[in-house]
Parts: structure tokens; C-alpha cells; sequence
């Protein structure tokens, strides 16, 4: 990994936030928050994290328009994006391929630190 790899996670809630948030920090890793969508592709922008982690289901602009627009972004269409939802991959798992997100994760499935490790692979290729 080089100096410090970035992590933005985008999310709308705010107790999942600060969680990740600290799994992330704990882990070396330098953790942007982003409260929604838009926000998101702000931070995205501003920061360019080495990777990002995306809730589907949020206010405003969901996961997957999200998503859509990072892809399109000729800036952030490089950056893996994980989608890390409460939707079963069968919900949603298909469309993110399709729009190119590099992974899936289902909260409920995985404690922070799997989806820190899911991350770190991902950093390192």
C-alpha cells in the first residue's frame, strides 16, 4: 500500500459512518465520510480516494445513480467502487456489474473488519 490509501464512504448513516470511520483509521487507512450521494461525488472530486465505499438505498441520489456517475466521470471512472448495502446481492448485485462497481458487501454479513480486509485487496492490486 502506499503512504496512506483513502477510503471515501458514502452513506447516510451517520452511526455506520463513524463506525467504518474508525475501522478504517485503525487500519492505516485515511477515511473520507461523505453523508449522501451528492456530497459524495463532491468528496470524490476533491479528495480522489483510492477507493470507495457506496450505500445503495440513500436520500437524494441513490447508490446506484451514484455510481453511474462516477463511472462517467473520465476523473473518478478509474476508482474501485464497493457497494456496501443492506439489499441482498440479488437485488441489486447484477446492476452494480453492469454500471461497474468492483465488489458488493452486505452489511448485515460482514463486521467492519471483513470489509476492511474486502478493501485492502482491492487497494493492493
Amino acid at each position: 500500500m502506499q503512504s496512506t490509501s483513502k477510503v471515501l464512504i458514502i452513506d447516510d448513516e451517520q452511526e455506520l459512518l463513524s463506525m467504518y470511520q474508525q475501522a478504517f483509521s485503525g487500519a492505516g487507512f485515511e477515511p473520507i465520510i461523505a453523508e449522501n450521494g451528492e456530497i459524495g461525488i463532491k468528496m470524490a472530486k476533491a479528495h480522489m480516494p483510492n477507493v470507495i465505499l457506496l450505500d445503495i438505498i440513500m436520500p437524494k441520489m441513490n447508490g446506484l445513480d451514484v455510481l453511474e456517475a462516477l463511472k462517467k466521470d473520465p476523473e473518478l471512472k478509474e476508482i474501485p467502487v464497493i457497494l456496501l448495502t443492506n439489499l441482498p446481492e440479488e437485488c441489486s448485485g447484477e446492476k452494480a456489474k453492469e454500471l461497474g462497481g468492483a465488489g458488493y458487501l452486505v452489511k448485515a454479513e460482514n463486521e467492519p473488519a471483513e470489509v476492511v480486509e474486502e478493501v485492502k485487496k482491492i487497494v493492493q492490486k
